[in-house]
């Protein structure tokens, strides 16, 4: 992934959620994951953690990978995704950047033909 940069946060998730580790104290602090979203709500929780405690650590390491299929959550319901993300975005960033409505159109109509 990269750095920490809560502009780049707000285009795209920048935080592989797989490569994360999380202190207990900061995960009770913010109260964990959002249990009403379904798609995004490590997005969520990036926010959350970092309004409470700040730009987030990053290791250039490699720590953890994850695969991207067809059978994905987020592959298979692009709509309620994009959905999830952007109103995460405005919630925490107070808008939603320009990306969000050109990648929207392509991601959720173009990929669904392929």
């Amino acid at each position: 992934m990269e750095p920490f940069n809560v502009d780049r946060l707000a285009i795209r998730c920048i935080i592989s959620q797989p490569g994360t580790l999380i202190r207990r104290v900061a995960w009770n602090a913010v109260d964990g994951v959002n249990k009403e979203l379904h798609m995004a709500m490590d997005y969520d929780l990036w926010w959350k953690l970092y309004l409470h405690g700040g730009p987030l650590a990053f290791t250039d390491r490699f720590v953890a990978a994850n695969r991207d299929h067809p059978s994905t959550k987020t592959n298979r319901n692009r709509r309620l995704h994009y959905g999830e993300a952007m109103a995460i975005v405005k919630k925490y960033y107070g808008r939603i950047p320009l990306k969000w409505w050109l990648a929207q159109p392509y991601s959720v109509w173009l990929k669904s033909c392929l």
